[in-house]
């Protein structure tokens, strides 16, 4: 069905997926573009791009939109919504922020300033809404409104929500010292929690590429590291049984621990509990328990989640 006006899912993520399914006409075939007139009659050959989502996407969408308009008739100004405290940075080299916690070291436009931002915006003439999660768009008004109440118009509006990291249902999810490693503010909140509750132990459930990474993370905090695979092999897309063995190897040398084939069935909580209800019990994670048939518990005062992106 043809919708003028909704609200955005809580999550970003799912945002896309929203815009997509409400975005069309009766028609299938037909959807609604949301490129239709300016909304500045006087200015008609100006236009306004409102991106949602400052990550690496949104980013490189910017800067390479700016270059392919500045000796074209048409202009544009660009405004962006920005969910983290800090502008654009490139997260695939997360793992990397450990080496300095600068932040900068990071960055995609340049060194960041105090309030998070960098040059690049005020020089490129591009608004950037900081701490500001995109909540809605009315396709009447043709407006987004950001989770600050700031209600943006556009002329168009471009989505680059990227993802977000996949937690499977574990009864304990919720507990403190359960951790999911997508951005700095993840990281930064580890290294607070590590340090705050003298973690000695910590469990990476995940044993793919980012997961191995965010285990040798842990580890350079002098933590004892557990790396938890539910497959039987460690990149079980990526490498085979041999390609394991050498890997396991190598890991072990750098003296984190690995469990393949592990099936993790609860958080325990320092209380003893295994509920998945927070208001019966929000004590902190102190052990992992499996299904396996005669594995023990792992006693760990951290968990992080590195099982994919959705």
């Amino acid at each position: 069905p043809s919708a003028t006006s909704f609200t955005l899912p809580s999550s970003n993520v799912a945002l896309r997926r929203h815009v997509t399914s409400v975005q069309t006409s009766s028609s299938a075939t037909s959807p609604i573009r949301l490129s239709a007139e300016s909304n500045d009659d006087e200015d008609a050959d100006s236009k306004k791009i409102v991106v949602i989502g400052n990550g690496m996407v949104g980013q490189r969408f910017m800067e390479n939109l700016l270059e392919l308009t500045k000796d074209a008739d048409t202009k544009c100004t660009l405004a962006t919504f920005c969910e983290e405290p800090r502008a654009a940075y490139n997260r695939v080299k997360l793992t990397s922020y450990f080496e300095t916690r600068d932040a900068s070291d990071l960055t995609m436009t340049g060194p960041y300033e105090a309030d998070g931002r960098t040059a690049w915006y005020e020089d490129n003439g591009v608004e950037l809404y900081l701490n500001d999660k995109a909540v809605a768009i009315d396709t009447d008004s043709k407006t987004i409104t950001g989770e600050s109440g700031r209600e943006i118009p556009y002329d168009v509006a471009v989505l680059a929500t990227g993802s977000y990291p996949f937690v499977p249902p574990i009864p304990g999810r919720h507990r403190p010292g359960v951790f999911v490693y997508r951005t700095i503010e993840d990281l930064e909140a580890m290294l607070a929690y590590v340090k705050e509750n003298n973690v000695q132990s910590a469990a990476v459930i995940g044993g793919g590429l980012l997961g191995l990474e965010a285990a040798k993370a842990v580890a350079d905090m002098d933590v004892t590291s557990h790396i938890i695979e539910f497959a039987p092999i460690l990149m079980c897309r990526q490498i085979d049984q041999g390609g394991h063995d050498a890997l396991v190897g190598t890991i072990e040398e750098l003296g984190l621990q690995v469990h393949c084939g592990a099936r993790t069935e609860s958080f325990v909580g320092s209380d003893g509990t295994t509920t998945d209800n927070a208001e019966e019990s929000n004590a902190p994670i102190s052990a992992l328990r499996f299904s396996n048939e005669d594995w023990e518990d792992l006693p760990v005062q951290m968990v992080v989640v590195s099982c994919g992106i959705k």
